[in-house]
């Protein structure tokens, strides 16, 4: 039987394989843009249930969608589509992003991990399966 979580940190979320292929932005350039962004934005309010961590980094999931927000950003300033972005894509992900139930849920000030992360099971479907 195979552990879950060692599976689990085996796959790329996202599709994100890049067969040792460069990405259009580095890793620096991610860091520096969700800096840019978390020092711009005022609509987190802990207040209200919304959650930021300094250390976003060291959250997974955050790390992919702000992987994916910044791709998007990229497309939206070239094509001057900046509006749309912040509707169509930081809304989205912003509601998952600083929920209580999302990545940054526990942690406050500082990082906190999570106490129980529950890793979603999949089984494979049985032979002969179609869609």
């Amino acid at each position: 039987m195979s552990d879950p979580q060692a599976d689990a940190a085996s796959v790329e979320p996202n599709g994100y394989d890049d067969g040792g292929e460069d990405f259009a932005f580095t890793p620096e350039e991610l860091v520096d843009w969700v800096e840019g962004l978390a020092a711009m934005l005022e609509s987190v309010d802990r207040s209200q249930n919304q959650y930021w961590c300094a250390q976003w980094w060291k959250h997974a999931e955050a790390v992919d969608r702000f992987r994916g927000l910044y791709e998007q950003w990229l497309e939206a300033q070239a094509n001057r589509g900046m509006s749309s972005w912040w509707m169509d894509h930081f809304d989205r992900h912003a509601t998952v992003l600083f929920a209580k139930r999302g990545p940054f849920g526990e942690c406050g000030t500082t990082h906190v991990s999570k106490t129980a992360r529950r890793i979603l099971v999949s089984e494979q479907p049985p032979e002969g399966w179609e869609w």
